[in-house]
């Protein structure tokens, strides 16, 4: 037998004893959210509730995964012997092995295939060939943003123009032309006997819709529990209403000041309405932290506090105390970056290991500075959860432009620059290539193309040679100069057609303008920049700074936390 009062705080013991009901867990940060779902699992199982009649529900398998070992140790069993929790796992596994059973109620056969992204976008792309119109010189949105539009419109349960509206408003001129697309694709899928991720969960749904098959879990599901909860979306969290709708008991665990997925339908309105949603909800606060000190979680408080919509919580630690958070505030960038790379520097000589200290950033763009000051004093790093800002793509394809605009025989920059205009291939970029080594004038280089390219390249060429035009134009022939003109250029279209972060992209390409304005010579800074991209190839194979991890970051477990805004 469990020995839960010993085991357990009293806020966890209180979940565990008293969660039966609609229940909500207000789960602080480091406050023993996953211990609280596993011993409760296990005292209900205790209490003699068959696995089967127990949905655990998590945000990846792994996490499931994890939850079910700790639960059988707990319990003395091994989580793979059968019968140990046969219902827990992601919402699209669980929706997945029922649509397997009942997928015929619907119109498909058992043996439905799960598209994959690539697979979406394959026929997405079939889909806006049919439909695609004359744009009039205007980018149609790739299959990737046709996809993140149509995902985000089930998963938030909205229509697509609602959708295009609310957050892709660019594409608005385009909405009829979506919404044939986004018909078309659902009948392809339906004619191939297919489903892609979303549509497991959306089909799950309405198959629940149907009594027979709602009753039978409904019944059978005696007691639901929710990771993550705010990170859930309309589509699931009216999934969990459906199956919890007999026994009604429910326990959803989450933090409300948690909540980071909104780009991905995620809905923080599913914990502050849940009350609403289950009348008579009893709310439960985890708010005892064991990672942080009372100093750091003083300051998250306060923080936290500002927040307009949310459950008020009060984090307290079981740890001693440590030091107070400083604030050192820089007029620029520079002095940023000057500042905490000498704090790093500061650190490593005292001897902190290098894998002890961390950098954490709102938003990726921000790195940038940083990077180059850890380059320049040769502190070598990595970049946790993204790509270094000089081997972003898009920074490599506005340093293309200005390198061909600098040098006309560079071949890599003109098949970059080249292979992502429209019909331009790479035996049509080699075309160019050859011929505009000939070009002595700036202005001749807009005439290559039409000798040497046939009429499909020609449009993507007339798309570079806007490009091109751009930067002969601008205004400011420096390195930031150059950089603006291709910002305002088409270049910026292909980003937000091709691109559903195109945003952050931009931002990204505007820090370089920042970067580039130190600098008048475009070759010095076309040079300096290489030596970024080279560094990570030449550093060492030591341990490394852990910077710089972006705002998703949870947890960590480093020594000396940098917070750079």
């Amino acid at each position: 037998m469990i020995n839960f009062v010993e085991e357990l705080n009293s806020e966890q013991l209180e979940v565990v004893h008293h969660g039966d009901g609609p229940c909500l867990v207000l789960a602080g940060a480091g406050s023993g959210k996953t211990r609280t779902i596993v011993y409760r699992v296990a005292y209900l199982l205790e209490q003699g509730i068959k696995p089967e009649h127990i949905l655990l529900v998590t945000f990846t398998n792994k996490a499931a995964q994890e939850m079910k070992a700790r639960i059988g140790k707990l319990l003395g069993k091994n989580e793979n012997e059968p019968g140990a929790l046969p219902w827990s796992g992601t919402f699209h596994h669980i929706a997945y092995r029922i649509l397997k059973m009942y997928a015929p109620l619907l119109g498909y056969g058992n043996n439905f295939t799960v598209l994959d992204s690539d697979d979406s976008q394959a026929i997405l792309k079939l889909c806006s060939k049919e439909v695609r119109p004359d744009s009039g010189g205007k980018k149609f949105p790739s299959a990737h943003v046709l996809s993140a539009i149509i995902s985000y419109a089930q998963n938030a349960e909205l229509a697509v123009e609602d959708v295009i509206n609310a957050r892709f408003s660019q594409w608005a001129v385009f909405q009829e032309e979506i919404k044939q697309i986004a018909s078309e694709y659902r009948r392809r899928k339906k004619e191939a006997n297919a489903m892609d991720f979303d549509d497991l969960l959306a089909n799950l749904l309405v198959l629940l819709h149907d009594e027979k098959v709602r009753k039978k879990y409904a019944d059978q599901f005696a007691y639901i529990l929710v990771d993550e909860y705010q990170d859930t979306n309309r589509l699931q969290a009216s999934i969990i209403k459906e199956f919890s709708s007999t026994h009604k008991n429910i326990v959803a665990v989450g933090d409300d000041a948690q909540s980071i997925y909104s780009f991905r339908a995620a809905d923080i309105q599913n914990i502050l309405n849940f009350q609403n949603d289950y009348l008579g909800a009893k709310i439960f606060k985890l708010e005892t932290n064991y990672r942080s000190t009372q100093e750091i979680l003083n300051l998250a408080n306060s923080v936290i506090a500002n927040n307009r919509e949310q459950y008020k919580k009060k984090l307290h630690t079981v740890l001693q105390n440590g030091q107070k958070p400083q604030l050192y505030p820089e007029l620029d960038q520079q002095g940023e970056a000057d500042f905490v790379a000498t704090k790093i520097q500061g650190y490593l000589s005292e001897g902190v290991a290098p894998n002890e200290i961390a950098v954490l950033f709102r938003a990726a763009y921000h790195s940038q500075m940083l990077e180059v000051e850890l380059v320049r004093r040769g502190i070598d790093y990595d970049y946790r959860g993204g790509v270094r800002f000089f081997e972003r793509a898009h920074i490599k394809d506005a340093l293309a432009y200005l390198r061909v605009w600098n040098n006309r025989a560079d071949i890599a920059a003109w098949l970059r620059v080249l292979m992502h205009e429209e019909g331009i291939g790479p035996a049509a970029a080699q075309k160019v290539i050859e011929k505009v080594r000939q070009v002595s004038e700036v202005a001749k280089v807009r005439e290559v193309g039409l000798e040497v390219l046939g009429s499909k390249a020609q449009v993507g060429w007339n798309n570079f040679v806007r490009i091109w035009d751009a930067m002969a134009k601008a205004p400011d022939p420096t390195p930031a100069g150059l950089i603006e003109a291709v910002l305002d250029s088409p270049y910026r279209e292909y980003l937000e057609s091709e691109f559903v972060d195109s945003r952050e992209r931009l931002a990204d390409i505007k820090q370089l303008v920042v970067f580039a304005e130190r600098y008048d010579n475009t070759e010095q800074f076309l040079a300096e920049t290489t030596l970024q991209e080279s560094f990570r190839a030449a550093g060492g194979a030591g341990e490394s700074v852990s910077p710089p991890a972006g705002g998703g970051a949870r947890g960590g477990g480093s020594n000396k936390i940098v917070l750079s805004t």
